[in-house]
């Protein structure tokens, strides 16, 4: 299964998603890092629209004790979108021509486009402005992800020789 969604994550990063982002640099001249924070961005604002009126809620509501749930909640989808902008801000800091969270966010970008089609899947008929807020932080998110692991995948490791007694003897 892991191997299906490589071959579909590589085909999003090299057809859709790196033509994408040089056509963001040739004319915007932002870089692929830059545009995955802003990216990060819109989905922390979205994120914030979409847990507001919870929160707000049960803020009006007057009960207290419910009311730490949202906002534990909104705190923490704050703090990891944070931590990723954090992290492309670093990785645009490295001159490397290879790019590192190609292969290493793999993972990150499975559990994202799995909890997108999740989300798009229970929408009903009505769509509420929390759900749509949502959904638009998911898909900046999953753009954030991809604008990230544009550019070169890092080289494959070499393989050290099988036999070590044959390989140093003259």
């Amino acid at each position: 299964m892991l191997r299906r969604f490589a071959a579909l994550d590589d085909t999003l990063i090299d057809r859709w998603f790196q033509p994408l982002a040089d056509q963001i640099t040739g004319r915007f001249g932002i870089g692929r890092f830059r545009a995955a924070t802003l990216c990060i961005d819109g989905a922390a604002f979205a994120w914030l629209l979409s847990q507001a009126g919870v929160l707000a809620a049960t803020v009006a509501a007057g009960d207290a004790a419910a009311s730490w749930m949202p906002a534990l909640t909104l705190l923490l989808g704050l703090v990891a979108l944070t931590s990723l902008r954090t992290l492309f801000q670093r990785a645009a800091g490295g001159r490397a021509t290879a790019n590192p969270l190609r292969p290493a966010m793999r993972l990150h970008r499975a559990v994202v486009l799995l909890l997108l089609v999740a989300r798009l899947a229970r929408l009903g008929g009505g769509v509420s402005f929390a759900d749509a807020a949502d959904v638009a932080m998911l898909v900046a998110a999953t753009a954030s992800l991809y604008f990230g692991a544009c550019g070169g995948a890092p080289p494959l490791a070499r393989r050290r020789h099988s036999n070590f007694w044959a390989a140093v003897r003259p």
